[in-house]
């Protein structure tokens, strides 16, 4: 499969700038409506004259070639683990801090 070739002038100074979608830097947004997923690239392109930042945004998977995004189930993953990391944590903090509360009325009773 190969990925997307597209000539955009700069914003900046007007030269052609040529982002190649096999290349050039891309950020990922990846929405789940009603439980489907919906996923956008945007490819960031420095333009080589005055190197203004030149992006474009893509909807269509095919355009994009071979490259890997991020897993979306990898990151709700850990977001479910670190959400119980953190409680365990509290709880722990709580604990700890009672104990060494309770050692401390115990000494100064």
């Amino acid at each position: 499969m190969e990925a997307k070739k597209i000539e955009i002038a700069c914003q900046s100074c007007g030269h052609q700038v040529e982002i190649d979608f096999n290349q050039a830097q891309f950020s990922s947004q990846i929405a789940i409506i009603n439980g489907k997923k919906k996923e956008s690239r945007t490819f960031f392109q420095p333009c080589p004259h005055c190197g203004q930042l030149n992006t474009v945004t893509s909807e269509n998977k095919e355009e994009w070639g071979k490259r890997k995004g991020p897993n979306v189930k990898a990151f709700m993953f850990s977001g479910v683990l670190s959400c119980f990391g953190i409680i365990v944590l509290s709880i722990l903090l709580a604990y700890f801090a009672f104990k060494g509360l309770g050692i401390v009325f115990d000494w100064i009773f």
